[in-house]
């Protein structure tokens, strides 16, 4: 057991919109998201904004003041906090974030901490990119002119590596997105709600052969928000606690640097995470895996040790991963269906792994579920290019853990 004297109790995600000058979506800026999701994770846990006094805040891709934790925690009107932390671990950065808030309430600095994470990548008439140029030049110097323009190309570079060692074709990636589109149908907070079969998967526009547009998660506008306390103050709310078991993190230089391009480095970060946890990660009840790519979910469970990377290809191909299946995957749509919300898109994974645990899943619950993995990875496109990512494991498990 990581944090006997923390729990979750309480979490919040706001609906997704992507506003252009085509539709009429509504078009709220950032600070709206946040007051949002801050607003429905307090109204979870049944728990009044000045009985907070820690707030973690999750560093959004868009442009913000300097100091802006600070700044936030005025705008949402915290008149007497006694801690502020923030991540900017780019999109995995939900897990290490809660970290660091069950740190702070298991050591007993604070009693309560609202962690918040939002972003508005879509902008009407642009202007919302989410990761803008790197001023240093390693963008335009190192990768353009070589046709490397973005994070689609790296991964087509990685997803084309890992076929051709592994023969994980598209015709196998495809099953988990068709499976991840299943089960945002049953999602009223995705933003896809109409599921596809494998041939409308493998007919999508190409984008960076061979990664294809289903296989690019969809930028959205959105906030989440999660509420760590002690289990006292969980059982005093009266919500329905959960823990966080185990956690673990990797920044190994060595990943970029074997130029592989089928590894992520997380087996580092699970392996800490389960030997916290005392955990085998094929006894876990569900799995919410960081997903802005199949093949990207594919070296997660790899590296999870779900599946060795030679046996990979016939481990997806022939796995099912409904919610009644062997391995209940994204069960919430994932990022690839539900929505990316910039860099606080790994907070879907978190907020959905609490609602298994709580059996608040609707259509995408998952039964009896007790214990659940959630990963994130901030920078996944680092990998390839030489510098440093973000890999984040964490072992959720339903009540207070004894």
């Amino acid at each position: 057991m990581a944090f006997e004297e923390a729990v979750i109790a309480g979490i919040g995600e706001t609906e997704k919109s992507r506003p252009s000058p085509r539709n009429d979506q509504p078009a709220y800026d950032l600070e709206e998201y946040l007051a949002t999701a801050a607003r429905l994770t307090l109204a979870d846990a049944d728990l009044d904004a000045d009985e907070v006094d820690g707030l973690g805040v999750a560093r959004p891709s868009v442009e913000t003041p300097y100091r802006y934790p600070l700044l936030l925690a005025d705008e949402l009107g915290f008149r007497d906090l006694a801690w502020i932390t923030a991540t900017d671990h780019c999109g995995g950065q939900a897990v290490p974030l809660l970290a660091q808030a069950a740190m702070a309430v298991d050591a007993g600095v604070v009693e309560t901490v609202l962690c918040l994470g939002a972003d508005t990548p879509k902008v009407p008439g642009g202007g919302g990119e989410v990761f803008p140029r790197d001023p240093r030049g390693l963008q335009r110097n190192y990768k353009d002119p070589f046709g490397v323009q973005g994070t689609n190309a790296e991964a087509a570079l990685a997803q084309r590596r890992h076929a051709e060692r592994y023969g994980t074709s598209p015709e196998v990636l495809g099953r988990i997105y068709v499976a991840q589109r299943r089960h945002a149908a049953a999602n009223p907070l995705a933003y896809l709600r109409e599921e596809v079969d494998l041939e409308t998967y493998l007919d999508s526009e190409p984008i960076a052969d061979p990664i294809r547009l289903f296989d690019c998660v969809i930028p959205v506008n959105a906030g989440f928000g999660a509420l760590v306390t002690t289990p006292e103050r969980a059982a005093e709310l009266g919500t329905d606690p959960v823990s966080i078991a185990g956690v673990g993190h990797n920044h190994s230089p060595s990943v970029p640097r074997d130029e592989t391009l089928t590894t992520i480095g997380m087996e580092p970060a699970a392996r800490r995470a389960f030997g916290m946890a005392g955990l085998d990660p094929r006894e876990a009840d569900f799995y919410q895996l960081y997903d802005d790519y199949p093949i990207v979910v594919t070296m997660e469970m790899i590296e999870i040790g779900l599946c060795r990377p030679t046996e990979a290809a016939r481990f997806v191909a022939e796995t099912d991963f409904g919610v009644e299946g062997e391995v209940p995957l994204n069960t919430g749509g994932g990022q690839l269906c539900a929505g990316q919300a910039g860099v606080a898109g790994g907070f879907l994974q978190l907020v959905e792994g609490v609602r298994q645990l709580r059996g608040e899943g609707g259509e995408g619950q998952v039964p009896d579920a007790e214990w659940g993995i959630v990963t994130g990875i901030g920078g996944v496109s680092a990998n390839y290019d030489g510098v440093l990512a973000a890999n984040s494991v964490m072992v959720l498990e339903r009540g207070v853990s004894a």
